[in-house]
């Protein structure tokens, strides 16, 4: 009887099933960390395909010439046309209105807002634009398949006005879908219509 006492393989048996119980625990927590984080990540990379694709979706390009149209003095740019047509792989309608879009004027001495109201504060100090959209096939606010807006952005109100030899830069921002940018150089001598292409 006293050799039987003395004999632990009982208890080497116990202290195996509680480690191997203890370790079959931890790698479930961390299996279990490892797939809620990979779920959440994957959800994570999903809404971000979904929103380039929603932004992709709605895109328009330039179609045709960039026209400038000088004072009568041939000092300076009155106005800057272009026409926008939805790109080849847009699928959605893109907002045109004057609340749902912003555009931008930018040259070495100034970067302006341009408003849609066409009507300036009268103060030379204030720089000032205007932009007004004219639906040449389509009728407003929403841009779609097929349709074309002709874009004017009256610049008389400049500091100082667009001259000779200035590269200045146009973008139209709609609420959603890619940034239109315009980026063009006037020539030497101004003419009374120019072609920027």
């Amino acid at each position: 009887m006293a050799g039987l006492h003395k004999d632990q393989r009982g208890i080497t048996g116990l202290e195996t099933a509680i480690v191997l119980i203890a370790f079959v625990v931890v790698a479930s927590v961390f299996a279990f960390a490892v797939l809620n984080t990979g779920l959440l990540s994957s959800e994570k990379s999903k809404e971000t395909v979904l929103g380039g694709l929603g932004e992709t979706s709605a895109t328009m390009s330039l179609r045709g010439d960039v026209i400038a149209d000088a004072n009568p003095a041939k000092a300076s740019v009155d106005t800057i046309t272009f026409t926008l047509t939805p790109a080849s792989t847009s699928s959605e309608a893109v907002d045109l209105s004057a609340s749902g879009t912003v555009v931008t004027y930018l040259d070495a001495d100034q970067g302006i807002n341009c408003n849609t109201t066409g009507t300036f504060d009268g103060d030379a100090n204030t720089p000032e634009c205007s932009w007004s959209a004219d639906w040449l096939i389509g009728s407003p606010d929403l841009v779609e398949a097929g349709e074309q807006v002709e874009i004017k952005v009256t610049l008389t109100n400049l500091t100082p006005l667009l001259g000779k030899g200035t590269e200045f830069t146009i973008q139209v921002k709609p609420s959603k879908g890619a940034v239109v940018i315009v980026n063009r150089t006037l020539p030497k001598e101004l003419k009374g219509i120019m072609d920027l292409n």
